[in-house]
């Protein structure tokens, strides 16, 4: 048996760690017949992972269950972020995620101020910003900074688009439309 690499563990780590989604269902139950809820695997990824990890048919498993965040709206910000990279000089080298995570410290919502010993300067408060992972944030704080970093935009960089393009940013910015 060979040792594995150090490549291939944080791999093995990383796949250990991805969730598998499920969809709930109504099924009859082989065994007695009986209609039954089921969760079952959503897509052949979430299949495949149960069985790498050896979750057979039967198989009694513990599970903490979780609701997924609105992929249409993790989509919409990143959609924001491109708007903003595109249309506000000095942006323009970032891609859309590292905007939105520069709107997220700009804005100071769904931040931590953590403090850095930095060499030769000293303490130094920073803002960290929280992890958009699916994962990490569950919806109701993404739509906390959904809300913020639109409001954000609102506030510091509407006034910079051209009309039709902050026509468009307060159409995907939906119920925090302002006056700009």
């Amino acid at each position: 048996m060979t040792a594995m690499t150090a490549a291939a563990k944080k791999i093995r780590a990383k796949h250990a760690r991805r969730p598998i989604y499920l969809t709930v269902k109504k099924l009859v139950d082989p065994d007695t017949g009986e209609l039954v809820g089921a969760l079952v695997p959503a897509h052949d990824v979430d299949a495949r992972l149960l069985r790498e990890r050896k979750y057979y048919t039967g198989r009694e498993v513990r599970a903490e269950l979780k609701q997924p965040r609105e992929g249409w709206q993790h989509r919409l910000i990143h959609k924001i972020g491109h708007l903003v990279v595109d249309n506000v000089e000095g942006w323009e080298q970032l891609d859309a995620h590292d905007a939105v995570k520069r709107l997220q410290r700009e804005s100071g919502v769904c931040c931590e101020e953590i403090e850095i010993n930095v060499p030769g300067v000293g303490r130094l408060m920073v803002k960290q910003a929280e992890s958009l992972s699916f994962d990490e944030m569950q919806q109701d704080r993404f739509q906390v900074l959904f809300d913020g970093i639109t409001q954000h935009i609102g506030n510091r960089y509407a006034h910079v688009l051209l009309d039709d393009v902050r026509a468009e940013f307060w159409q995907m910015a939906g119920h925090n439309r302002r006056a700009a």
